[in-house]
């Protein structure tokens, strides 16, 4: 599977004392293993050798497309290069949108990919690693990263809460990207790179009742990106040295 150097990380600081941000020197491969949660049974593991990889569970949303080459799949806007088909109510869509199907808000995700460089100007350079569509989400921009929670599913749509903030995980193109996500009751911890943003709080155990909401989800603004593995596992309880690990974060 396909390398690169990535990101040293570097020290950050949280917002909430019930939030936290951490951050240790990068090194490939670590960001793919859990930090607080067991893994239990596989739901399934992807590494896009074969275009039949590209199935039902993983719903490319508003036509986009994705295309395995090379070990990776290719996914690209469907307003760029004509990907969408002539006419399509999407057509003019200039986000990807990967959408995995997990049927549950509980689980463990871990993910590899690279934003593709730009070619063209874009509006908004923004990334979306989401739990359950808008609803806990880190934005990632060139400006740094923030976890977010939206109460879209509540009634409170367009109003969102910063949980977290970090300038040390930045959207740059054409960098490879490597991620864990894990969720069970109401902790949640991302580790992107070696930067993580924990969130011990009940609006992360609020049910979700949407179809939409029990996935995971990988949008992009306006250009695309290579994704060589994506991985789900059953949470299968925390894992002994959390507690110590919390307590230590906090």
């Amino acid at each position: 599977m396909k390398h690169c150097n990535l990101l040293l990380a570097m020290t950050i600081s949280c917002l909430m004392a019930d939030s936290r941000v951490t951050a240790d020197k990068y090194v490939a491969g670590t960001s793919l293993r859990a930090t607080m949660l067991n893994k239990g049974d596989n739901i399934f593991e992807k590494h896009f050798d074969d275009q039949k990889e590209v199935d039902a569970t993983l719903d490319l949303r508003k036509h986009t497309k994705g295309t395995v080459k090379n070990g990776v799949m290719v996914t690209i806007p469907p307003s760029v290069h004509g990907e969408a088909p002539k006419g399509a109510k999407y057509g003019n869509e200039e986000s990807v949108r990967s959408h995995f199907k997990l049927g549950r808000q509980d689980y463990i995700f871990s993910f590899r990919v690279k934003f593709l460089e730009l070619d063209r100007k874009v509006k908004e350079q923004i990334c979306f690693i989401d739990l359950g569509h808008r609803w806990i989400r880190l934005e990632m921009t060139p400006d740094g990263s923030q976890l977010v929670f939206q109460n879209y599913i509540l009634g409170k749509r367009g109003q969102k809460k910063v949980m977290v903030k970090s300038k040390s995980l930045k959207l740059q193109y054409g960098q490879w990207y490597e991620g864990t996500i894990e969720i069970l009751g109401d902790e949640t911890l991302f580790n992107i790179n070696g930067v993580t943003f924990h969130i011990k709080n009940d609006l992360v155990a609020k049910k979700r009742e949407t179809v939409l909401a029990q996935r995971f989800c990988l949008d992009l603004r306006e250009v695309g990106y290579h994704l060589d593995y994506a991985a789900a596992w059953k949470p299968s309880g925390f894992q002994d040295t959390w507690e110590e690990k919390r307590a230590e974060s906090n």
